[in-house]
C-alpha cells in the first residue's frame, strides 16, 4: 500500500533571504552550469547552493555545512506542524492558460519490488552517485520527485475544496524565469490529511520525474536502516514528492525530439528503414515548418508516426508505420517514441544523440550530418501502462511541463525526529 504523510517542511524566511523568486530553482537536471551561475549569483541564497553545490570532492560537506547554517541563522525555518502542501502552478501552452494542481507530502519508500511505486524509466549510476552523496552529507532533501497516481476523485474535490474555501491564501508564491505562477498552500488540519492519506493507500504511485532522486533515496534508506536499525519511523525512510492526479486538466506531456548525427553509412541504413513506413512529402521552404510538421502529426492516426528533417533542413517528411507491421504490435507498444527506438534507433550506428522538446530549437542547429525525428507526446495512459507492467520507456520519453520548483520547500531526512504514522 502506499503511504502519504505530513511533514514538517522547512521553507524561506523571506525577510531574511530575498524574494522567493530569487530562492527557487529548476530541477536540477534541466538546467546548464551558466544558468546555475546566475541564479546563485542573483541571491547565494539561491537553492541551488545546496542542491548543486560548487566545487570538487568537498562540495557535499560544503553543502552539509551552509544547509546546517542557514537553519541556525534563520534563512531556512522548520514549520511548526505537519503538513501537506497543495502546489499549483498556471502556465501558458499553445495559446491556452492552464493550470496544474497537485500537492507536496512525504512517500513511504517501497523496494521496486512490491510494486507500490513504480517507474517508466532506466536510471544511471554516475546520476545517482552524485545524489546520493548529497543526500548522505546533508541529510536533506531540497527537491521533489514527480509523482502521479491514477484518478481519485476525493483527493482532487479536497484539494480543490481547500484552495477555494482558504482564508489565508497560499504561503507562497513565485513566478519562474519562464513567466509560469508557482503557488503553495498548507494544510495542517487532521481530518484533511487523512482523508488524501487513506483515499491513496490503496494506490500505486507512478515516477513522473526522479527516477535517479527515488533510486538514490532506496540506497540511502538501506544504509541508514544497516547502520541504526529498522525503525520504519525514522525520517530516512520517506521521500518528498509532487503527487498529481493522472486526469488532470493541467497535466501536461512535451514530446522530446531526437537530433541525431550519423555518417554516410547512417543515411543509407536510414533510407533501408524507410521501407516499413508509409511517408508523405511536407514543404520545407520557408518559414513555419514546425507547424506544418506538428499538424501533420496532429492530423494521424494512433499508428505510430514522427517527423523526419533531413538535408541540413531542407527536407521533411512525415513517417507512419505500415499497417502489416502497425498490426502485429500489442497496444501497449503502439506508441511514436518506443517504435521510433526500437526500429529506427537501434539499427542505426548513431554517432551522437541530441535532445529538445522545441521543434524551432532543434532545427535551428540541425546540422548536414544529421537527421531530426520529431516526435507527438507520449500520452499518459501509454506511461502508466508501462509502468504497470513492469516495463520501461526508451530515454526521455516525456517532458512534463512546467516543471515544479526546486526550494518552495525542503525536507530532513536525517535521524531526528519521527514520522508517525496517521
Amino acid at each position: 500500500m502506499a503511504v502519504v504523510l505530513p511533514f514538517r517542511g522547512l521553507r524561506y524566511d523571506q525577510d531574511r533571504a530575498g524574494l522567493i523568486d530569487t530562492l527557487v530553482a529548476p530541477p536540477y537536471d534541466v538546467v546548464t552550469q551558466e544558468e546555475r551561475e546566475w541564479l546563485i549569483a542573483q541571491n547565494p541564497y539561491n537553492i541551488f547552493s545546496l542542491e548543486l553545490p560548487h566545487g570538487n570532492e568537498d562540495r557535499y560537506e560544503r553543502a552539509k555545512h551552509l544547509f546546517n547554517a542557514w537553519m541556525t541563522d534563520g534563512i531556512l525555518k522548520k514549520e511548526d506542524a505537519p503538513a501537506i502542501y497543495p502546489y499549483q502552478i498556471e502556465f501558458h501552452l499553445k495559446g491556452k492558460v492552464l493550470s496544474r494542481l497537485g500537492f507536496v507530502a512525504l512517500v513511504k519508500i517501497e523496494e521496486w519490488g512490491s510494486r507500490i511505486i513504480r517507474p517508466h524509466e532506466k536510471t544511471f549510476d554516475r546520476v545517482t552517485e552524485d545524489r546520493y552523496r548529497l543526500l548522505s552529507a546533508t541529510r536533506a532533501q531540497f527537491s521533489q520527485i514527480f509523482v502521479i497516481y491514477r484518478h481519485n476523485e476525493p483527493v482532487s474535490s479536497l484539494l480543490s475544496l481547500y484552495i477555494e474555501k482558504s482564508e489565508d491564501g497560499p504561503v507562497c508564491a513565485a513566478r519562474d524565469r519562464a513567466g509560469n505562477n508557482h503557488r503553495l498552500w498548507r494544510i495542517t488540519d487532521k481530518d484533511a490529511i487523512k482523508g488524501i492519506h487513506d483515499a491513496l493507500i490503496d494506490q500505486p504511485l507512478y515516477i513522473a520525474d526522479g527516477h535517479h532522486r527515488y533510486t538514490t533515496a532506496l540506497k540511502y534508506k538501506k544504509d541508514m536502516n544497516a547502520r541504526l536499525g529498522g525503525d520504519p519511523a525514522m525520517p530516512f525512510n520517506y521521500l518528498m514528492a509532487y503527487l498529481v492526479d493522472a486526469e488532470d486538466p493541467g497535466l501536461a506531456i512535451l514530446p522530446t525530439h531526437r537530433m541525431v548525427t550519423l555518417d554516410t553509412e547512417g543515411f543509407d541504413r536510414l533510407n533501408r528503414l524507410s521501407s516499413t513506413f508509409e511517408t508523405k512529402k511536407i514543404e520545407a521552404d520557408g518559414n513555419g515548418l514546425c507547424q506544418r510538421l506538428e499538424a501533420a502529426l496532429a492530423k494521424g492516426s494512433d499508428i505510430p508516426s514522427f517527423g523526419v528533417v533531413l538535408d541540413h533542413g531542407k527536407r521533411a517528411e512525415i513517417w507512419q508505420l505500415k499497417d502489416e507491421a502497425a498490426k502485429d504490435l500489442p497496444p501497449h507498444k503502439r506508441f511514436d517514441v518506443l517504435v521510433l527506438e526500437e526500429t529506427i534507433l537501434k539499427a542505426l550506428p548513431c554517432r551522437s544523440i541530441a535532445y529538445s522538446s522545441e521543434c524551432k530549437e532543434a532545427l535551428k542547429g540541425l546540422g548536414q550530418d544529421q537527421v531530426l525525428f520529431l516526435l507527438r507526446p507520449t500520452p499518459i495512459d501509454k506511461v502508466l501502462d508501462i509502468a504497470d507492467r513492469g516495463l520501461t520507456m526508451p530515454h526521455k520519453s516525456t517532458f512534463f511541463y512546467p516543471k515544479i520548483l526546486t526550494g518552495l520547500v525542503v525536507n530532513q531526512a536525517g535521524e531526528d525526529g519521527r514520522i508517525e504514522p496517521l
